[in-house]
């Protein structure tokens, strides 16, 4: 199944993590946007999407991305969608930041 993170951020910000479908194409997204809300970043990931699309979103946490030393933290879970897949999080932001340390977790922390 494909892989894909869209993360438009430095920062901490907020993310889900998703299953798509496209017509017959699969895969597990990663979004992160600087939205106060899981709930934003999901209708916002959504409205992106084909018509043809079904988006389920599996969880969600904060996520921390530092381009200068090239680390990518994930914290927290969501209040809306609850806990995320870890570790498909943490397989989707391996493969696509192989020169990123990932420290990919799940704690109780839900910021409002």
């Amino acid at each position: 199944m494909e892989l894909e993170a869209i993360i438009e951020h430095n920062g901490d910000e907020k993310y889900i993590f998703a299953h798509v479908v496209e017509g017959e194409k699969e895969k597990y997204v990663l979004v992160s946007l600087p939205y106060d809300y899981h709930d934003s970043i999901a209708r916002a990931f959504v409205g992106s999407l084909s018509h043809n699309s079904h988006m389920d979103v599996l969880g969600g946490g904060i996520l921390t991305m530092n381009h200068q030393n090239k680390t990518i933290k994930t914290y927290g879970t969501s209040g809306s969608f609850g806990n995320p897949p870890i570790n498909l999080v943490r397989d989707v932001l391996e493969e696509k930041f192989p020169d990123y340390a990932v420290d990919a977790r799940v704690t109780g922390y839900i910021r409002g």
